[in-house]
């Protein structure tokens, strides 16, 4: 018993380094979950492979490894934000599937295979973060365009050529007239495939001559 349980704390330990490795990256980067959420999350998983070990050969292993599936399914899905077509969270929530399933491989004592897969995780987590600023990526805005101008037809025509001009696909439109003061508001949701230029759009548009104000999200 003794033997067991200096075995299996050896595990712990290894699960909370290999753990506290991915936590830490992604305390750096200021994410929400991070080293402690992570360490937590891979010790915890190992544990459930240890006592479910001790438990004795009838049972199924599987059955374990399914409870710890299905419970970091619901703390994967806290982290995961979505606003409008922006959703942030995803590779924090990845990570902590990640570590799950490190601390049901440390719990099973397969040393060497989870050391490699964590130092393939910090590679994708480093060094792809980095390349990602080269590779193009599809970003979404909205603009708000206010107007005084008697023909608010020609005054969107002129602000869908400026989004054309600058590499932005517009997505939809939205438009409120007053007929009386001759106000014209659009809001245009517009998508943009590479680094978009938002100042220098909105000066565009604020060159229009019936453009009084531009709001850019």
């Amino acid at each position: 018993m003794f033997s067991f349980e200096l075995g299996a704390l050896v595990r712990v330990l290894v699960a909370a380094f290999l753990g506290g490795l991915i936590g830490l990256e992604r305390q750096l980067r200021g994410r929400p979950a991070g080293l402690r959420t992570h360490i937590l999350v891979c010790v915890g998983a190992a544990l459930i492979m240890l006592v479910s070990k001790s438990l004795g050969e009838g049972l199924d292993p599987g059955r374990a490894i399914a409870g710890i599936v299905t419970g970091i399914g619901f703390l994967g899905a806290g982290v995961v934000v979505k606003a409008r077509e922006i959703v942030r969270g995803l590779t924090t929530a990845a990570c902590i599937w990640f570590v799950a399933a490190l601390g049901i491989v440390v719990g099973q004592g397969l040393y060497v295979l989870a050391a490699g897969c964590t130092a393939v995780a910090l590679v994708v987590l480093i060094l792809l973060a980095r390349m990602e600023h080269y590779v193009p990526a599809v970003s979404y805005h909205t603009a708000h365009i206010y107007g005084r101008s008697v023909e608010p037809n020609r005054l969107a025509q002129q602000c869908q050529q400026v989004f054309s001009t600058a590499a932005y696909r517009v997505m939809g439109m939205k438009a409120t007239i007053t007929r009386d003061d001759e106000d014209t508001t659009l809001v245009f949701r517009v998508r943009a495939r590479s680094r978009p230029q938002s100042l220098r759009t909105i000066e565009s548009l604020l060159a229009i001559p019936e453009v009084v104000r531009v709001e850019w999200e």
